[in-house]
């Protein structure tokens, strides 16, 4: 006898209201990571903090504290439709190519600290006391270089660098003053404000790079 053919029921709805919680834990998981940092934060009080059931947290979130954070993260960075600067089509416009440049490696780099900055920090602040952050804070720092070598190799292709300036101390100056540390120190410790902070990056990289 042949079985029945079981249907899988998809209704748009349990699929929005599921997206809709998914992003309502993320978001409050992200708040409690930077107020109370992550090795203080549990499950539990996220689970609070978005009113919700603790096995609701699991649900959306299997892999519990670490596959939220990577969310929240992944979440905060991507924020809109950026995507790293280019320097070889910003070289190539009309005007003041080392401006434009600025302007977009500063831009970019300060925009995407905003959103993600203190999740960045609060990695880096528990690296030392818990296993999956250190993981997050070397992959982190990774990607950070790295980009700042693309954008330190760019300068050079386009014989903006003093000469005395290799493209890795470019890259190491790069990587040091758009970081999330130098970031939260102006930004929140000092209290300047975002055009502030955007200004002095700018100057940093003329001064310390640049023709």
């Amino acid at each position: 006898m042949l079985e029945p053919v079981r249907r899988t029921y998809s209704s748009p709805l349990r699929a929005e209201s599921a997206r809709r919680t998914r992003v309502l834990v993320r978001d409050a998981a992200a708040r409690l990571f930077v107020d109370r940092g992550y090795v203080s934060t549990t499950v539990r009080t996220v689970a609070e903090a978005a009113g919700v059931a603790t096995r609701t947290v699991f649900t959306a979130f299997p892999g519990g504290k670490a596959d939220l954070f990577h969310e929240a993260l992944a979440a905060a960075i991507e924020g809109g439709d950026d995507s790293m600067p280019t320097v070889y089509a910003s070289a190539s416009r009309d005007g003041d190519p080392v401006e434009r440049i600025l302007d977009e490696v500063v831009g970019y780099g300060a925009d995407v600290l905003e959103r993600a900055g203190t999740l960045m920090l609060t990695s880096i602040k528990s690296s030392g006391a818990d296993e999956d952050m250190r993981r997050f804070a070397e992959e982190g720092a990774r990607a950070s270089a790295t980009n700042a070598m693309t954008l330190a190799e760019g300068l050079a292709a386009h014989d903006l660098l003093r000469p005395e300036i290799s493209v890795q101390r470019a890259a190491d100056v790069l990587f040091t003053v758009v970081s999330p540390q130098v970031h939260s120190m102006l930004r929140h410790d000092c209290g300047w404000d975002i055009d502030e902070y955007r200004n002095w990056v700018k100057a940093m990289i003329r001064a310390s790079l640049l023709h």
